[in-house]
């Protein structure tokens, strides 16, 4: 496991992380007990992890904190406050406060290392900024958090927005984001700012949805081709990706896609996310295999890095 200083945090941690969010919610969202969750952080802590996540709406954080009762030394622990709530409504100072009470409660802890604002829409900014930080600041004084995040709404915000102006707002001493194949735009626009000030990046979703099942990503990249956003004189249309394999150092996309993002120079966590504890040190594995090819990685760049995917982009429809 290669382990990384989360920029100007000092904090040292795993390059990969134990993610209680995505599709599997540490295997509670697809029928895992709360048992089986437990024993998946702690089968990711024997890997050498040592970056957890998680949030309130995930609803695990009960689970990460019964899972490290008594192995918190040494463990990254991060927890999320959202700026507006499913139903529309803004969060103030207040339930913030009351939100970190209950959660620093449940996950049986007395400070949460780093605490995130929670996929910040652009349009919901201003609010997180000048209601929010604020309370946020203050809780970081009284030792309840050690370090401030925030994290993107990825679908509705391929271009970074948000979080370019909390770079320049220069309050968040960690940033969480989207970081694909598909989407490689934090390049240029994000990781030139995050290094300069010393701001760890946290990656999401690096692995999710079609990136792990590659018939369906077959059809996406069928789909960009039908746009004319990739040549078809430059894939195969059978195979879109197999030259992936051919490398003869990649075993799977799902590796690929995680290699290709942990050594983006800027990026300090990869988030994976599972409640199968093979998948788990499969994911591990890749994360430890070093980077790509560079002939592998520079396909991968000329293909598809001039894309910025939004959940609604046209050649979806």
């Amino acid at each position: 496991m290669e382990y990384r200083t989360l920029g100007r945090t000092g904090l040292r941690a795993s390059v990969c992380g134990l993610g209680g969010g995505g599709e599997s919610r540490l295997g509670l969202a697809k029928g895992s007990t709360e048992q089986e969750a437990i024993a998946v952080v702690r089968r990711g802590l024997e890997l050498g992890i040592t970056y957890v996540d998680t949030a309130p709406n995930y609803g695990t954080e009960d689970v990460v904190g019964r899972a490290l009762e008594g192995r918190r030394d040494g463990v990254v622990v991060s927890s999320k406050t959202l700026a507006r709530r499913n139903d529309g409504t803004l969060v103030d100072r207040e339930g913030v406060r009351r939100g970190l009470e209950e959660t620093l409660r449940t996950l049986r802890t007395d400070v949460v290392d780093v605490y995130h604002l929670h996929r910040v829409r652009p349009e919901d900014y201003d609010h997180a900024r000048d209601e929010i930080v604020p309370e946020l600041l203050g809780l970081r004084d009284e030792g309840k958090v050690r370090f401030l995040g925030i994290s993107e709404s990825t679908g509705s915000d391929p271009r970074h927005s948000m979080l370019r102006r909390t770079l320049e707002d220069d309050w968040a001493d960690v940033v969480m984001t989207g970081f694909t194949f598909f989407n490689q735009s934090a390049r240029d626009v994000l990781f030139p700012t995050t290094m300069e000030k010393d701001v760890a990046v946290e990656i999401m979703a690096s692995a999710r949805s079609y990136f792990s099942r590659p018939g369906q990503l077959a059809e996406e990249i069928g789909r960009l081709a039908d746009a004319g956003l990739i040549g078809r004189d430059e894939i195969d249309p059978a195979d879109p990706l197999g030259f992936l394999k051919a490398s003869g150092d990649v075993e799977s996309i799902t590796e690929a896609s995680y290699r290709f993002v942990a050594h983006e120079p800027g990026v300090h966590v990869v988030l994976v996310g599972t409640g199968n504890p093979a998948h788990l040190e499969e994911n591990v594995r890749s994360l430890s295999a070093g980077p790509l090819p560079a002939a592998v990685h520079e396909r991968l760049v000329t293909l598809f890095g001039h894309l910025s995917m939004a959940v609604d982009a046209p050649w979806r429809k």
